[in-house]
């Protein structure tokens, strides 16, 4: 539930919100988000069933009539841990000087700005160090394997300045600009009016919502909590109302984008975005119909299907057409045969389904990037096979993570600064991160590891001009080598563990002097000698 505290202060002559034309342009990102449904409830159905909002299908709910496989299961909740271990290890991100700081600023103010970016990195850092964060963001990663996920940094309490929550997709629409941005989020739940009240006891409501409050404050009732970015302003428009609501409960501003809503791959022209589940579901019914057509034909096997000669001792009017069951005919067998006989369904053709399936969840594994080893007992895979596996998840994965880092962490690191910098948190400056003057680093494992290639590229050259040349200080003359492990170290250990260029001059004279002290005195043994 948002919790609008302490909103941007408004300019005594902003105009009103105009509940009514915001009302259509939410209808029209509703309607367009209709058109999706079908795929969305197919994918949650098959691949996360438990994962959608009881206001949709009801608490309590049998989710699983339809499913006789659960590969797809097992796979996403690993492929989402995977992604969620890969894109929020602890101390995700740092704050960096931008391009323009690098130009501008001298070398040791520099230095200083990386340590006091760094500073504020890691006081920023601590809040979200919270098993709040880390469940939000897991399910997040849950979403987002079927195209869209989000996540909703809240301004907490004095206690817990900060809240995190997941917003289930089922309840969120979005629109986009004519450069796929997100501009508008739409977020309609069912809340009971006591929750609605309590999220905003200074909020405008009808009468109708009081006296429904005062008779019946359990009930349900439908909410809409939306933002919209205003380009003119650079500011985003928050809004809460009700479905008959002629006036806002609830308006603020923000500076900062108040919820992520990050997405997986994207097609031109669409809003939403499509993720493995989605790319993976024909193969996933096709799945889970083998496996069920694979059991009938094994509980036929191995109750068989009897047939039998109508003579009034049996009325199968009554049976059911199952395994197990019997089936009237004019003949079982010669001169019309036993009453009762029993036709056994051949045992090969199980065997046949078996060879299809294991095929299938292959395939399924694959498109989820499920990369786990076989089970015991399994035919061995060749460390070879092991390593194309682990090369070709990595490739499909690249594909989808510059959108997927690009629309989270800038986000919510943003979002996090802007309510702590509100709260006065000390150590925590009102910064504009613009990625010109302060950038955001994000330090994922797959981050850097592109880093790391990058910086490889570098070492390679300074160890080539030494084995070409054939001494060490052949590199000194092509390779500034002392500023670029410098440039190294910057991207790969924290600022204040650099020495700085001032520091290192120091050193040099200290190394230099005690040098200069050792000779003589190996000098003077050798004149005492």
């Amino acid at each position: 539930m948002a919790r609008v505290k302490s909103p941007l202060a408004k300019k005594a002559d902003a105009p009103a919100f105009d509940l009514k034309a915001h009302k259509k342009r939410a209808a029209k990102a509703w309607s367009d988000r209709t058109l999706w449904q079908k795929f969305y409830d197919d994918a949650y159905e098959f691949a996360i069933p438990f994962r959608r909002p009881a206001s949709r299908e009801g608490k309590a709910v049998n989710k699983i009539e339809r499913l006789f496989d659960a590969t797809a299961i097992e796979s996403s909740f690993r492929a989402a841990g995977q992604l969620h271990s890969d894109l929020f290890p602890p101390d995700f991100f740092k704050l960096a000087p931008g391009a323009i700081s690098k130009l501008a600023m001298s070398a040791d103010d520099l230095t200083a700005l990386k340590r006091q970016l760094q500073a504020i990195s890691e006081v920023v850092n601590a809040f979200f160090q919270t098993g709040e964060f880390d469940t939000s963001t897991s399910e997040m990663c849950i979403d987002l394997l079927v195209g869209t996920g989000s996540l909703f940094p809240v301004e907490g309490d004095d206690e817990t300045p900060v809240r995190f929550v997941c917003v289930p997709f089922d309840e969120l629409a979005i629109i986009v600009d004519a450069y796929g941005k997100v501009v508008g989020i739409f977020w309609r739940s069912q809340l009971s009016y006591r929750a609605i009240h309590d999220a905003f006891p200074d909020g405008d409501y009808p009468q109708a919502f009081m006296d429904k409050l005062k008779a019946d404050p359990e009930a349900e009732v439908q909410i809409d909590q939306d933002f919209v970015y205003d380009p003119k302003r650079r500011r985003w428009d928050f809004v809460a109302y009700l479905t008959d609501s002629e006036r806002p409960i609830k308006t603020a501003e923000y500076k900062t984008q108040p919820m992520a809503v990050p997405r997986y791959h994207r097609v031109p022209g669409e809003a939403y975005g499509r993720g493995p589940i989605l790319l993976a579901l024909p193969t996933i019914k096709t799945l889970n119909k083998a496996v069920e057509l694979t059991l009938k034909a094994a509980a036929i096997q191995m109750l068989g299907i009897y047939g039998y000669r109508p003579g009034g001792a049996f009325n199968p009017d009554t049976a059911r057409l199952a395994p197990g069951e019997f089936w009237p005919m004019q003949a079982t067998g010669g001169v019309l045969g036993p009453d009762v006989v029993r036709m056994d369904a051949g045992g090969g053709k199980v065997d046949l389904g078996n060879l299809v399936t294991q095929e299938l969840r292959l395939q399924v594994q694959s498109m989820l990037g499920d990369d786990r080893l076989p089970e015991k007992g399994a035919t061995p895979v060749s460390a070879t096979e092991i390593m194309a596996r682990m090369k070709r998840i990595s490739q499909n994965y690249m594909g989808a993570w510059a959108r997927i880092v690009n629309e989270v962490h800038p986000v919510i690191v943003r979002r996090v600064i802007e309510i702590l910098a509100r709260k006065q948190v000390k150590g925590v400056p009102d910064i504009n991160i613009d990625t010109l003057l302060v950038k955001l680093d994000v330090l994922s494992p797959i981050t850097q590891a592109i880093k790391a290639a990058a910086h490889s590229r570098i070492v390679d050259f300074i160890q080539l001009c030494v084995a070409v040349k054939g001494t060490p200080m052949a590199a000194e003359l092509i390779v500034k080598v002392d500023d670029a492990l410098q440039a190294i170290a910057e991207d790969q250990i924290p600022a204040n563990l650099v020495v700085s260029p001032t520091e290192r001059k120091e050193l040099e004279k200290k190394f230099a002097a005690a040098a200069a002290q050792i000779a003589a005195a190996q000098s003077q043994q050798q004149r005492a000698a």
